[in-house]
């Protein structure tokens, strides 16, 4: 258990981090290090209403095991709050504007994996989806965006709740509250001013280093096991071919827009020319002008102008 550092504390900021996001691969490596991570799953629960969380285990489901290109996610947790529900957390670094389909198909895989494990429906664990966006989304206002599936009746607008009794505690639940809920993050929309702790997280993943004031009793613990310095050669090594990798993958993403880009820029132009050609022809043909002159004049072939007069 870590001691908690008062509010607005200083801290010195000599030592370089490494990107949060790898810092999440790089601390789950070790079960020691798992309280950053939890740190930060647990600022971020807050915002909604949830207590602090623990990793109970790292999650290996069918989705992990695909290639990391095609999943790229950073982490799947089974992790427990203070009153003992558990819960499963995904994470994933996203830098493309397909984010949503992304979160919906990895988060539809995570319960399926996850029934599939414990064959009863009744059994499946809550998804919690956090996507860290390292592009802009929605209107500019804030960096962070939450979402759930909340059902209402169509004419009244009431809420459905499912009252159901868990058979071993006794204990009565929301059947609706397993609905999963996704948070986005935004990590260039951070306005930069520190109010809560969640502003902490969002310092460093926007500046990979922890603010001169903070909130969150975790900064101490990510300024130590980020750090760069503090890796050793091969550590550094596998964090520059990872940077390399993405910074490769958005060229390719950009590369692949460009081109779709120009191709619809050339079909468009194409369309366009077919059309006034077959607007001058449909004209000649009205002047009973012959079809080999409509095609000399338009480029049509005798083909095309004789569909037109049919």
């Amino acid at each position: 258990m870590i001691k908690k550092q008062n509010k607005n504390t200083t801290m010195s900021n000599d030592k370089p981090l490494v990107s949060f996001d790898y810092g999440i691969k790089y601390l789950l490596r070790d079960k020691g290090d798992y309280g950053v991570v939890e740190g930060f799953i647990s600022a971020l629960l807050k915002t909604r209403g949830y207590k602090d969380i623990k990793i109970i285990s790292l999650l290996e489901s069918e989705s992990n095991k695909e290639d990391s290109k095609n999943k790229r996610s950073l982490a799947d947790l089974i992790v427990e709050d203070e009153d003992h529900n558990k819960y499963i957390v995904e994470i994933e670094r996203n830098v493309k504007d397909s984010f949503i389909h992304k979160s919906l198909f990895n988060t539809s895989r995570l319960i399926v994996d996850n029934l599939a494990q414990r064959e009863d429906y009744t059994q499946i664990l809550k998804v919690f989806h956090i996507s860290l966006l390292y592009f802009p989304v929605g209107n500019g206002n804030g960096a962070i965006y939450h979402g759930k599936t909340i059902i209402h009746e169509i004419e009244t607008n009431d809420k459905l709740s499912v009252h159901i009794k868990n058979q071993e505690t006794g204990e009565v639940f929301d059947a609706t509250d397993i609905l999963p809920e996704y948070f986005y993050i935004s990590v260039p929309l951070f306005n930069d001013r520190l109010e809560k702790e969640i502003d902490d997280w969002l310092h460093v993943m926007k500046y990979d280093e922890v603010p001169t004031n903070y909130h969150s009793p975790y900064m101490v613990q990510v300024a130590e096991k980020l750090s760069i310095l503090k890796m050793t050669p091969e550590e550094r090594a596998r964090y520059s071919y990872y940077q390399k990798k993405l910074y490769n993958d958005r060229d390719e993403l950009q590369a692949a827009e460009t081109r779709g880009e120009a191709r619809g820029e050339a079909k468009g132009k194409a369309e366009e020319n077919i059309r006034v050609k077959t607007e001058i022809a449909k004209a000649m043909l009205l002047d009973r002008n012959s079809a080999e002159k409509i095609a000399k004049i338009t480029g049509l072939s005798i083909a095309e102008i004789e569909k037109l007069k049919s």
